[in-house]
């Protein structure tokens, strides 16, 4: 009795010890766009780990957008949120919202491709980013690496798949981890931080 339950013992402490730690992606989170200002209200991504990140800076313009902490951030699987376009003089012309899933597991892949990237850079700690345009939304990933401050010279057949590219403003490499259109309307939706009370 005494060997089997030492060997029950043993087989959970092997068991314990080959648990993989939490992988962690981003500690940086940006928001912006590729068509001037809006309002992004409440924009939530949420992680594997059961966290996540609030993309609700409130007034963007431009890419990258705002900048703000979101603390320890694993794979992305769930984006919600609201946004709204604004008119040059202000008020805002359309409201968007959006509530799906992100494929976690080629967002991962694409994740670890972009990580094995560069020959000379090692940095794994990158910074999330929302984007939008109209009534589409992308979640971005980028290690931030920047030519003029780093080596960023990719390893030779490092992305087979070809899932690197560069940012809009061509100055660091990232990867799409998702890239989706919200619902639209002239008016707030009910129940989102825009309609009025």
């Amino acid at each position: 009795m005494n060997k089997l339950l030492l060997l029950l013992l043993t087989s959970l402490l092997l068991l314990t010890g080959c648990e993989d730690e939490p992988f962690y992606v981003a500690s940086i989170g940006n928001g912006g766009s590729l068509d001037g200002p809006y309002s992004m209200r409440n924009i939530s991504v949420y992680d594997v780990l059961g966290g996540g990140g609030g993309f609700g800076y409130g007034a963007v313009n431009g890419y990258p957008g705002a900048s703000a902490s979101i603390g320890k951030m694993g794979v992305p699987n769930q984006i919600e949120g609201y946004w709204a376009k604004k008119y040059p003089e202000g008020g805002f012309q359309y409201y968007y919202r959006i509530s799906a899933a992100i494929d976690s597991d080629l967002a991962e892949l694409k994740i670890r491709t972009l990580q094995d990237y560069y020959q000379n850079f090692d940095r794994k700690d990158g910074s999330m980013q929302v984007l939008v345009e109209g009534q589409n939304i992308k979640l971005l990933y980028t290690l931030v690496c920047v030519d003029l401050y780093a080596d960023c010279s990719p390893k030779k057949d490092s992305d087979p798949n070809n899932w690197v590219q560069k940012s809009p403003r061509q100055v660091t490499d990232l990867v799409v981890l998702f890239d989706g259109m919200g619902e639209s309307s002239a008016t707030p939706f009910p129940d989102s931080p825009y309609e009025e009370n």
